[in-house]
């Protein structure tokens, strides 16, 4: 195969140095604020790459040769609507508790929906931008005594329920998920003084989700191209080349190549599934949380052994809403039935008196969206970051999240 160009996501944009038309009329100030309200509301709903400067300025009812008045291309319009919200979200993010700060976080993304939502389909694809926003917490985290576990700890959750709750079409109350961080999920204060060695010593299985066995090697070509030059800049044609086939063949078992991300991230998520159950179960007669654990690090020990599957699944979230969709609920779902049961046979202990009329079903998704997040962002800081050899440092980290998920912050709300 012939060499590549390397991924748009590892390019940092940068300013072009040619001046331009910086508007002093309400006409030009009110033109140009069109041209980024466009390009907010595409790309909500689309990534990057996907959103042309054609779309932009006809979605603003201004021509192409207005846009290239106030930009040179659309990187830099991208550039400027982040630089925006990070500066608006410094401004906004001021208060006197860190649950302060957190409420106003969530009143700051219910308000510029369409913005969060384009930060977040496009975060995976430019390290920048991730970088920016880490910077961001950590900054106005640290005046409040949060940092590394602790801080990853209590924001994990938040971004998750804001980025992915309407997706699994659950409406979060700020508070009641700010009180289970805060407070701890367990009903007793008490945990184990130290995690059983079974929880960190799990090694994941090969799942065969395919018994057609050229099924599965297209798959599998995919997987290694879509994880190393993205989809975008994968054909059908290096499907086939790569698995020793024609493309006709390729269409034989695939309409498309979105058909087969959507298949692949289908595969991807059986197999994670199907090793994470297998981790818990191996700890099954400890309570909840230290099933949890168990699970945690199996995520990171699977994905640690196919690197490229973490990327088709965060790529993924921004070329299709559905596929998306369909990987997170089909964790979802099936994570609030295993809560119940174990809430059922107490293996889970719940405080549900400081919930006040809140049902049990829905304070069971609460927790499962704060596992779930911090199952995501844990991905983010060691899959992504490629700092999944560090074994023992995970092992600390996920024996800190247990103690926080057993007795919470311990901070005021």
């Amino acid at each position: 195969m012939k060499k590549r160009e390397m991924p748009q996501k590892n390019v940092k944009i940068t300013r072009n140095k040619k001046a331009k038309r910086i508007p002093q009329r309400a006409d030009g100030i009110e033109s140009k604020n069109k041209l980024k309200k466009a390009a907010i509301g595409l790309l909500s709903k689309n990534s990057f790459s996907n959103v042309s400067i054609s779309q932009i300025t006809k979605h603003a009812g201004l021509s192409t040769a207005a846009f290239y008045q106030y930009y040179i291309n659309k990187d830099e319009l991208f550039r400027e609507i982040v630089d925006d919200f990070i500066r608006d979200l410094k401004h906004s993010l001021e208060g006197e508790s860190i649950t302060d700060v957190a409420l106003k976080y969530f009143e700051y993304c219910k308000r510029n929906k369409n913005l969060i939502q384009a930060i977040h389909l496009n975060e995976y694809h430019f390290e920048w931008l991730r970088n920016e926003f880490e910077d961001v917490i950590q900054s106005i985290s640290e005046k409040h005594g949060l940092t590394d576990v602790r801080l990853f700890y209590f924001w994990s959750p938040i971004r998750f329920v804001i980025n992915f709750g309407e997706l699994l079409g659950v409406k979060v109350e700020p508070n009641v998920l700010l009180s289970l961080i805060v407070n701890g999920i367990q009903k007793e204060k008490k945990e184990l003084q130290n995690l059983p060695k079974e929880v960190f010593t799990f090694t994941p299985e090969k799942h065969v989700l395919e018994v057609d066995e050229k099924r599965e090697l297209i798959l599998a070509n995919a997987e290694s191209l879509f994880g190393t030059y993205g989809y975008q800049k994968t054909q059908i044609y290096d499907i086939a080349k790569a698995s020793g086939i024609g493309v006709g063949t390729i269409y034989l078992y695939f309409e498309n190549k979105k058909e087969i991300l959507r298949e692949l991230v289908r595969w991807i998520n059986k197999g994670l599934r199907y090793n994470v159950r297998k981790a818990m179960e191996n700890v099954k007669q400890y309570p909840r949380l230290v099933q949890e654990i168990a699970g945690l690090y199996a995520f990171v020990q699977f994905f640690k052994s196919h690197a490229n599957m973490y990327k088709i699944v965060r790529e993924s979230q921004s070329l299709d809403l559905e596929i998306a969709k369909d990987y997170y609920t089909s964790i979802f779902i099936p994570y609030c039935k295993a809560l119940e049961n174990s809430f059922n046979d107490v293996k889970l202990q719940l405080n549900l008196e400081k919930f006040g009329t809140i049902d049990t079903k829905s304070i069971l998704q609460y927790i499962a969206m704060l596992l779930m997040g911090i199952g995501h962002y844990l991905g983010e800081r060691y899959i992504l970051a490629g700092k999944v050899s560090d074994t023992e440092k995970l092992e600390r980290f996920l024996e800190d999240i247990y103690v926080y998920l057993s007795k919470g912050l311990g901070v005021a709300m």
